[in-house]
């Protein structure tokens, strides 16, 4: 026997659920659906194109041609690294831009000896991969154009590239002062003065100054040689990983602090103390050029990014604090920079495609190079102590011309 049931079939059930169903719940049910459909689908892109950014930032960072300086350079003891005597790579930063160094470690094409030649005038210039001329052969730097400026003039290079403010100091110490000089420009970039705050730059290891009862002293040395091994690829996964969008946007979200040198921003108590060794280097830089009868000029050098953004304006205000103290010549060339159109800038540095060595964006172009050797100078010209040691009357007439 079989029982009738006063309850519809399923599918007649459905039926009359779907028949008696709202519009706006079949609506919304649809609505819910599609947007579910388009968040898996953007969730999927999202996914994919942050895979994509891992894997070429790293790939970018570790496929990058080598740091340009293991090229020529050499573990020292005292400074972390210092270039090989003697060297010659006539294409080191493509076609025919060549790099020199003589046999005292400077990036000159000849020796210089001891005492300055009769009717010349020498300049010692110290300072960074911007003064060694990154990107640009030896006749192209701005020391080299400086020299060019006029006859009488010859130029020492002591850039080093990745050297902080204290190791310029260091090597000119060292090395510099073994040779006569009538002037030593000491040329710096914003981030040179945090370079004092570590003991490493990119891996590779380097002295720290300090002051110990108003004296310099040194720590950090003999600088470890295994620093110089294997950290540049250790630097490089960090500087990959610091340039993921996810970090940058962690970095925001919980304002964590950064500086544009990999490293956290330094506190103000750190700063207050790298201006105190500052200050001391400064002192004794001034004390060794008056003992070799030179004069000690500052010169602060712009960087790209610090064109929209001051960074240093902290460290320019107190170089120009110092310089009026101690009746220094400061060339502060930030002004003349932020005064050119765009298109005049990008001719002075080198873009993101050019030179293929790690770290060659953001340094001066041979335009760039021309540009410093000239504003330095006219400067160099206008002050009647300078303008007397490059054997040139100023534009009132002092000065020992000949």
């Amino acid at each position: 026997m079989t029982l009738l049931s006063s309850s519809p079939p399923p599918a007649a059930a459905a039926a009359q659920s779907t028949a008696g169903a709202p519009p706006g719940g079949r609506l919304r049910r649809a609505g819910v659906f599609l947007l579910y459909n388009i968040a898996a689908v953007i969730f999927l892109l999202l996914l994919c194109e942050g895979a994509a950014s891992v894997y070429f930032t790293f790939r970018e960072a570790f496929n990058h041609p080598d740091i340009a300086e293991r090229l020529h350079t050499e573990y020292d003891p005292e400074l972390g690294w210092i270039n090989l005597p003697n060297v010659y790579l006539p294409n080191m930063y493509g076609p025919g831009k060549f790099l020199r160094t003589n046999s005292q470690r400077f990036r000159n094409n000849t020796d210089f000896s001891k005492v300055v030649p009769s009717g010349k005038s020498r300049i010692i210039c110290s300072g960074d991969s911007f003064t060694l001329g990154f990107g640009v052969d030896n006749n192209h730097t701005w020391p080299s154009l400086l020299a060019a400026q006029a006859a009488n003039l010859e130029s020492v290079n002591m850039g080093q590239g990745g050297y902080g403010a204290d190791q310029a100091y260091l090597w000119y110490k060292r090395d510099g002062v073994k040779l006569d000089h009538d002037m030593q420009i000491f040329a710096v970039i914003f981030p040179d003065i945090y370079r004092m705050q570590h003991s490493s730059f990119v891996g590779y290891g380097k002295p720290l100054l300090a002051l110990e009862n108003g004296r310099l002293v040194i720590a950090n040395v003999p600088v470890p040689r295994t620093t110089a091994t294997w950290s540049p690829r250790m630097e490089r996964a960090d500087n990959a990983f610091s340039n993921l969008s996810l970090t940058r946007l962690l970095h925001r979200a919980f304002k964590f602090g950064s500086s544009p040198f990999g490293a956290a921003a330094p506190s103000s108590g750190q700063n207050q103390d790298t201006e105190r060794v500052l200050s001391a280097i400064l002192d004794d830089l001034l004390a060794m050029n008056r003992a070799k009868n030179s004069v000690l000029v500052l010169a602060y050098l712009p960087t790209r990014e610090e064109l929209g953004v001051d960074t240093g304006a902290s460290w320019r205000k107190f170089l120009a604090e110092y310089a009026r103290q101690h009746q220094v010549l400061y060339v502060d060339l930030m002004d003349d920079f932020r005064h050119l159109r765009p298109a005049e800038l990008d001719r002075l540095f080198i873009g993101g495609g050019d030179p293929d060595f790690l770290g060659a964006e953001g340094h001066y172009t041979e335009a760039g190079n021309e540009y410093v050797a000239g504003l330095i100078y006219r400067r160099l010209l206008a002050n009647s102590e300078t303008a007397a040691k490059l054997h040139f009357p100023t534009a009132n007439g002092s000065g020992t011309g000949h």
